[in-house]
């Protein structure tokens, strides 16, 4: 490991006291790994895995596989994240919410596992919405959030300055940082340090967390947090946040045998998750509670506007009668909300009409049906469609594109490919062969072949 930059080791020696020789030892030795399951269709394809105390879903792994040599990797069946971070799970189901439909949003969402862990507490009519304003992050969201099939999910790349009107009831700020607790995972985190660096981070959470504020409604959850350790991005940022705007701190208890460290500044609370105390690269997070508002959130409103319509006859044959759902007017793609959540869907959408929905069903080309990649992750395909359920090779086969190893199909038509249960995509059996659908920036590349 390079040698941590002077200033940084000279911060941490007064943050820590005692305990910074024990921090500084743990940044040398290697960094753990982890994955949360997917909270639908979770599988857990290796040995020796452990529990993470703070999620339900989430395990240590004792070694470091191959994750792209695996299919149910790529169906989305689980998502390869920090452990410090799935304390996100813990944090939300402490909180008090009152029993009514809601819209979340994580404010910087990319790459996407921590939207994952808000779409595991979505309630039925309740909505999502991911955005990311950087356009290369927000393709690795996008697919991450596809590949998962996370239904009643928006993705959106607004920019704080375009949040002025409260519509959101919880708000997840996982806001860029210094990457402080990266430094044992990533060399450019190290490289990249500087005090300097700190400081125009600071000054870029205040302004995100400003558009978030506006955002938000009152007794509505604002949750923040980095990846740092430094006080300017964490604790002093969350005690000028609550000066400067109508947020109370909510304090939440954790077990003490976790290591979680408590901070206490100026009335504000939050929680530090530091790699010496436990199996993680470490985390701030803080939440706070909007009390009351300056703008009328109770305005006079028009009629609510429509954006879904009924299935389309020619579709309804082509979705799982178990999931009542509308479609996005004008998308062709086909952009699917549970009837549930529709009231909602068509709120975030008058506050924001460019976010496009996750989950499409397809679209049709000329008489012929074309399924979306997302009505297989989803599982919201009818029961009229066949699954295949693959041999590891013939999976990875599928998944580089190739076609020529999987079995033949019995009749012409659209087929879910499959591997031990997680649903991989779709191919098309033409009666002298397959077409494989999977999506072309997505395929499998340097395979390793046993």
């Amino acid at each position: 490991m390079t040698a941590l930059p002077d200033a940084f080791v000279q911060r941490m020696k007064k943050q820590l006291g005692e305990e910074a020789e024990l921090f500084f030892q743990a940044l040398t030795q290697p960094p753990v790994t982890s994955i949360r399951l997917h909270h639908q269709k979770g599988r857990l394809p290796f040995q020796h895995a452990t529990k993470i105390p703070w999620c339900d879903t989430g395990y240590y792994l004792q070694d470091r596989p191959l994750f792209s040599q695996d299919p149910h990797w790529h169906g989305g069946a689980y998502y390869v994240q920090e452990a410090s971070s799935m304390v996100l799970d813990y944090v939300l189901n402490q909180l008090t919410f009152l029993p009514k439909p809601r819209i979340w949003m994580d404010m910087c969402a990319a790459p996407g596992g921590k939207t994952g862990i808000l779409a595991k507490h979505l309630g039925a009519e309740d909505v999502l919405l991911a955005n990311e304003v950087v356009g290369t992050r927000r393709s690795i969201l996008y697919e991450n959030l596809v590949k998962a099939g996370y239904i009643n999910t928006f993705v959106a790349a607004e920019p704080a300055s375009a949040f002025r009107t409260p519509f959101a009831d919880i708000i997840l700020v996982d806001a860029p940082c210094a990457g402080e607790g990266m430094m044992r995972k990533e060399a450019e985190a190290l490289n990249q340090w500087s005090q300097s660096l700190v400081e125009s981070c600071s000054q870029m959470q205040k302004e995100i967390t400003g558009g978030a504020f506006r955002a938000l409604h009152k007794d509505g959850y604002l949750i923040y947090s980095t990846c740092s350790y430094s006080p300017e991005e964490n604790m002093l940022n969350v005690v000028g946040f609550q000066n400067q705007y109508h947020l109370e701190s909510v304090t939440v208890s954790f077990p003490e045998n976790w290591g979680i460290t408590t901070l206490n500044e100026a009335g504000s609370s939050g929680y530090q998750l530091y790699p010496h105390k436990l199996r993680g690269e470490g985390l701030f997070i803080a939440v706070l509670k909007r009390t009351e508002t300056d703008d009328d959130v109770s305005r006079k409103k028009g009629k609510q506007k429509q954006f879904f319509e009924t299935v389309p006859k020619w579709l309804t044959a082509h979705l799982s009668s178990r999931e009542a759902c509308l479609v996005r007017k004008s998308d062709d793609q086909n952009g699917l909300i549970s009837l549930a959540a529709v009231p909602k869907a068509n709120e975030l959408l008058e506050y924001l009409p460019r976010a496009h929905v996750a989950v499409t069903a397809g679209s049709l080309k000329g008489k012929d049906f074309v399924p979306a990649h997302t009505l297989a992750t989803s599982r919201m395909f009818s029961d009229n469609f066949a699954v295949i359920d693959l041999t590891v090779e013939t999976a990875l086969d599928f998944l580089e594109r190739d076609a020529t190893t999987l079995p033949a199909g019995q009749h012409k038509g659209w087929y879910v490919m499959a591997f031990e249960g997680t649903y991989l995509g779709w191919a098309k059996w033409t009666g002298q062969g397959w077409k494989n659908h999977y999506p072309m920036s997505w395929r499998l590349r340097n395979r390793i072949r046993s």
